[in-house]
């Protein structure tokens, strides 16, 4: 049984049979019938072809729209660029504003179903061309600055387009920033035609770019400014700064105006007092911002006053003693006791608290005959550096004691 099989697998009549009937579906698959073809859409660019020379085209549609139909096998392998062509023929027209039909290359076995636009307005302007001058737009320029000149290379472009574009053109511009104008090198700048809302990638502009070389100088002025002494410790306790007086107290600085505008006192070098007890007078150097030069001296003398502090202690209900010699027996003092108000420094005021009194008061009643006399009431000073500055009562009454 497997030979006969064999024998006809193997037989010419049965491989003519297997041929016809794959023939047949490959024939039935790539034709297919008129009811069977695909529609496909595309979007292609309008190619202009044969333009006259010396013109150039305006208002050129970006895309054409078409629709083809195809069998299966020819669907399946358009490739658009090559197989579909849109295009107008500008052969023998002068410039103005023309409609043209919209002309469709297909290839073998593609066939047209619609077209949008059909129709096209195309305008046709002669190309000119012209020279203008470049001129800088300058930024705002800072006070303290000043443009001394400005040069470009070349100083003059030449600008290619359409007669209508280039009758639109205004001037031709470069930006140089500040900071370009500030380098004090050569630098390229992009031409820029105006005005600047138009379209303008039509025209052509030889060259593009420009060379600018521009010379700024910075001003320089004069200013007064305040000298200030830094600071640094205090004095000893018992003492307080009443003055810092500085000379001179003003000095003249030199510099671009934007940088003395940010100075508004110059200072010295820090002056440390720390415990002085006296009156001092100093040389200091001045510090010298960047940038600027000090006309005149460079130090400046500083002389600190100082002023010793005072504090107060009270002594209340003191006994006032009795001293010298009197004639009589047997006497009395009226009031017996006192109060007292002292003065010193800080630092000896406050070593006196809770210690002996630093005063003695008492009455002298040496020589005294009357028998009822009001005399003064003394102090005795125990501590040096202390001043009594009240005694209350200044007077007491003495009477003799019958």
């Amino acid at each position: 049984m497997m030979k006969r099989f064999d024998e006809l697998f193997s037989s010419r009549a049965f491989l003519k049979v297997v041929s016809l009937v794959l023939a047949f579906l490959l024939w039935f698959y790539v034709t297919g019938g008129s009811d069977t073809d695909i529609v496909r859409s595309y979007r292609l660019a309008l190619q202009l072809r044969n333009v006259p020379s010396g013109v150039v085209i305006q208002r050129v549609p970006r895309d054409i729209e078409v629709q083809v139909a195809a069998n299966r096998f020819l669907a399946s392998n358009i490739i658009p660029e090559k197989d579909i062509v849109c295009y107008v023929d500008l052969q023998g027209f002068e410039p103005g504003r023309h409609t043209l039909p919209v002309k469709v290359s297909l290839s073998a076995g593609l066939k047209l179903i619609s077209l949008n636009p059909s129709m096209v307005e195309l305008r046709l302007d002669r190309t000119v061309e012209k020279s203008i001058s470049v001129v800088p737009e300058l930024p705002q320029i800072m006070d303290g600055y000043v443009v001394r000149s400005i040069a470009l290379f070349p100083s003059e472009v030449i600008v290619r387009g359409s007669e209508s574009d280039i009758e639109k053109i205004t001037k031709a511009v470069v930006t140089p920033t500040l900071a370009d104008l500030l380098s004090k090198e050569k630098r390229s700048f992009n031409v820029i035609l105006e005005p600047r809302g138009h379209d303008w990638s039509s025209v052509t502009v030889l060259p593009d770019k420009v060379n600018l070389e521009a010379e700024v100088d910075i001003v320089k002025i004069k200013k007064e400014i305040p000298v200030i002494v830094p600071i640094e410790g205090e004095p000893h306790p018992d003492y307080l700064v009443t003055s810092i007086v500085t000379t001179p107290g003003t000095v003249i600085l030199e510099g671009p105006k934007l940088t003395l505008d940010e100075i508004k006192a110059i200072t010295t070098k820090p002056l440390d007092i720390k415990g002085i007890t006296n009156n001092i007078e100093v040389q200091l150097p001045i510090s010298v911002p960047k940038n600027v030069t000090l006309l005149g001296e460079t130090n400046v003398t500083v002389r600190v006053s100082l002023k010793q502090k005072i504090a107060t202690m009270k002594y209340e209900n003191l006994r006032i003693e009795v001293r010298g010699r009197g004639i009589y027996k047997e006497w009395e003092i009226s009031p017996s006791q006192a109060n007292v108000v002292i003065t010193g420094p800080p630092s000896l005021i406050a070593s006196l608290e809770g210690k002996d009194p630093a005063v003695a008061v008492y009455v002298d009643i040496t020589n005294i005959v009357s028998r009822r006399l009001s005399i003064p009431v003394n102090v005795e000073i125990k501590v040096k550096g202390i001043e009594v500055t009240s005694i209350d009562p200044e007077r007491v009454t003495f009477t003799v004691v019958e």
